[in-house]
């Protein structure tokens, strides 16, 4: 995604619009959030603008992002006609309309592929912390003589 495009999209999520700087920072999670807007943009001709009313339940869905790198079921729907998110386990999906289905695990797990893959092919490219095994705890109490 060039430039351009992020900054567009930083205008219509508020949840981005505050980044500013050189070279911004972004979570995993808000990540995947772009990573659904690319999909749902590129491939099914979502307008970005369409998906600013969804924009906070987006959010929501995608901040658990170790359940979803657990491979949990975490699956939902964008609900076109109303322009809202359903969980996938709510019975309310099975209603008549066009909703676009999100398997969240499946984009998360992709993501994570692509960031490890831009590592690098070498595993020592995951950098080791350079600190040292600390005892957690307060130490025991010695005796007086």
């Amino acid at each position: 995604m060039n430039e351009q495009t992020l900054r567009y999209w930083k205008r219509t999520y508020s949840a981005l619009a505050g980044r500013r700087g050189y070279g911004p920072c972004y979570t995993f999670s808000e990540v995947l959030v772009l990573l659904v807007t690319k999909r749902l943009v590129e491939q099914l001709g979502v307008d970005v603008s369409k998906l600013e009313p969804i924009a906070v339940e987006l959010f929501e869905a995608c901040k658990s992002s170790v359940m979803l790198l657990s491979g949990a079921d975490h699956t939902v729907y964008v609900d076109v006609a109303r322009m809202i998110v359903i969980p996938g386990n709510a019975s309310e999906k099975s209603a008549g309309g066009v909703r676009i289905e999100l398997s969240l695990p499946d984009l998360a797990r992709e993501l994570r592929a692509r960031i490890l893959d831009s590592l690098g092919d070498d595993e020592a490219a995951q950098m080791s912390l350079a600190l040292g095994p600390t005892a957690i705890g307060s130490p025991p109490k010695q005796k007086q003589a």
